[in-house]
């Protein structure tokens, strides 16, 4: 490439960023919240950085790579912190405390309703919500994730070969498959 187009690319980039630089200062200065300060703030070390990456480049240094990770480190310990300080804030304008749940019904989060709560489709709360019964089936063996062959995806191990001839089936007795 020859030296003027590269001189006319690293002027048009330096120009560019510079411009970058102004318009977020005035965003920092103008604000009007914390959260444009921290937006200008971060396109201003974003520009630093491109900057010193550009001249890192072009000088063949590579000394200053940990200068660019702490900017990379500082940028972003300084965003998380910024936006955990205005949630916090947030929370504690009066009248949203944190856990107020007081606008919302047990239907908008999609769990059961309380027994003196009726469904608004149904007369009975029984009807509307399914048994809290579990029944518990006796053979141990049982698989229910298993085929009615006894193949199937199974919660566990499939039998080895020393263990094959002391399977049981399906209603609770030993077979032999081995022999």
């Amino acid at each position: 490439m020859s030296e003027i187009v590269l001189h006319s690319l690293v002027v048009a980039g330096s120009v560019l960023l510079a411009a970058s630089v102004v318009i977020a200062l005035f965003r920092i200065v103008r604000g009007p919240s914390i959260l444009d300060r921290m937006i200008g703030t971060d396109v201003v070390l974003a520009s630093i950085m491109c900057g010193l990456g550009g001249y890192m480049a072009l000088s063949d240094r590579t000394d200053l790579l940990p200068v660019l990770i702490v900017l990379a480190m500082l940028g972003f310990v300084g965003s998380v912190s910024v936006s955990r300080y205005v949630s916090k804030s947030d929370s504690m304008t009066p009248g949203a405390e944190a856990g107020a749940l007081s606008e919302f019904s047990a239907s908008d989060w999609h769990m059961p309703r309380d027994a003196d709560e009726p469904s608004p489709g149904s007369t009975s709360v029984s009807q509307a919500r399914p048994s809290d019964d579990v029944t518990e089936i006796a053979d141990p063996t049982y698989d229910a994730h298993a085929d009615s062959g006894g193949e199937g995806e199974g919660t566990g191990p499939d039998p080895g070969p020393d263990d094959a001839e002391h399977v049981s089936d399906g209603d609770g007795q030993e077979s032999n498959r081995g022999s």
